[in-house]
Order: structure tokens, then C-alpha cells, then sequence
């Protein structure tokens, strides 16, 4: 359903397994994250991202698809990663956005669709796999850096006589937010994409299976 880069985002939003302290006050634990990433389908490229304490909602998702079309240099020099704009080149509004229904259903999309000509669609209610590409990313950023993550929450947190790990927490929101960047860095220019089924023009172009690859060569 795509025929280059940007011609197809999806977004979604996840709780991060994670506790984080307030960046004020470091024994004051604020909760869990909220992580929303948006990818674009063709190349698989994560083209925009961020990371709020709000519950998943329009303004979220909103600034998300914002990060999505702006250069990511001055962004990430906020939370000391120094890149250059090839490290991650996405800087374009998709012709289609696949979300949710919830923060992209409603009244105001509209500002989105008729200012932008963005083509807006929401997947079925429980139908994941509809989304299967940008949910697959929640698997792959956590497997990157929960070992090394204190505050963590492992699959056994709500078993009796586990561990409490908000006791853990010691990174605030923009610590987390910079583990996430370099994830997603890695992911974008390393992460080999084993079951990505290249054209023919891809093929005979020797196009390696690389995200920010696969989105140049588009």
C-alpha cells in the first residue's frame, strides 16, 4: 500500500515499562512514560517520536507526527545527542496516517486532513495486527535497553512478593528520552529488517535491509 517514503505512517502509543523520578525532586517518583512512535511503512524507518507523561491523547500524538516532519538535529541536541540530518533524514508529512481510534478520531483530525491533506484511518477496535509494523517497534526498542535500565518493570511485577521496582527509579523523563533516542538511532541505521521482502528494483540495486537505507533509496 505504499509506493516510496512517506506515503504511509503509522502511529501508536505504549505505557514504557519503566518508573521514572521527577526531574526536581529525585526521590519523588512520577510513574511510567508514555512512549508514541510514529513509522513510516515503505522503509520502516521510525520517523518521529515522543515521550510525555500525559496519557495517550491528541496533543501526544500530535507532537509526535510534529517530530515526524521537523529536523531531528536541534531535537536531539536538547538531550545531549549529537547527530547530522543523515543519521535520521525524515522530514515529511505522510499522504496517509494510520492510528487508533481515540486520539486521532474525532473533530479535531480535521484540522490535520484539511490544512495538510493527510488521508487519516483508524484500525478496527482489536485489531492490532492492523498495525502490526509500528507495534512490532515496542517490542524492539525495550529489548535494547531494559537490562541496562534502572526502574525497569519486569514481567513479574504484579505477582505477589515481587520486587517493587519504582523503588529502582532513578532517570527522569529527558534521561529516558535519550535512551530511547539512541535506540531508535540504532534501529534506524544498524537494525538489519531480516523479513523485509525488497523489489526487484532493490534487489538489483543491492539496497542492504537497513532502514535509513531502504528510506534513501526511496
Amino acid at each position: 500500500e505504499t509506493v516510496g517514503p512517506a506515503s504511509r505512517y503509522q502511529i501508536d502509543a505504549t505505557i514504557a515499562d519503566v518508573y521514572l523520578v521527577s526531574r526536581y525532586d529525585r526521590t519523588m517518583i512520577v510513574g511510567r512514560p508514555v512512549l508514541y512512535i510514529v513509522i513510516d511503512v515503505f522503509s520502516r524507518m521510525i520517523t518521529g517520536v515522543y515521550v510525555g507523561l500525559e496519557g495517550p491523547s491528541w496533543v501526544s500524538a500530535m507532537m509526535a507526527l510534529t517530530n515526524a516532519v521537523t529536523s531531528k538535529v536541534a531535537y536531539c541536541r536538547q538531550f545531549g545527542v549529537d547527530i547530522q540530518d543523515a543519521d535520521w533524514p525524515c522530514q515529511a508529512m505522510p499522504d496517509v496516517l494510520l492510528g487508533d481510534k481515540g486520539e486521532i478520531a474525532g473533530k479535531t483530525i480535521e484540522t490535520l486532513i484539511k490544512n495538510y491533506q493527510v488521508h487519516v484511518e483508524n484500525a478496527a477496535p482489536y485489531r492490532a495486527d492492523w498495525k502490526g509494523i509500528v507495534e512490532q517497534r515496542f517490542r524492539l526498542l525495550p529489548a535494547r535497553f531494559k537490562a541496562f535500565t534502572p526502574g525497569f518493570v519486569a514481567p513479574d511485577y504484579q505477582e505477589r512478593g515481587a520486587r517493587d521496582y519504582r523503588l529502582d527509579a532513578t532517570l527522569d523523563i529527558d534521561q529516558f528520552t535519550r535512551i530511547i533516542l539512541y535506540c531508535i538511532l540504532y534501529y534506524n541505521n544498524q537494525h538489519p529488517l531480516s523479513e523485509y521482502e525488497k523489489s526487484p528494483d532493490m534487489i538489483a540495486d543491492r539496497v542492504p535491509e537497513i532502514p535509513c537505507e531502504l528510506w534513501e533509496w526511496g
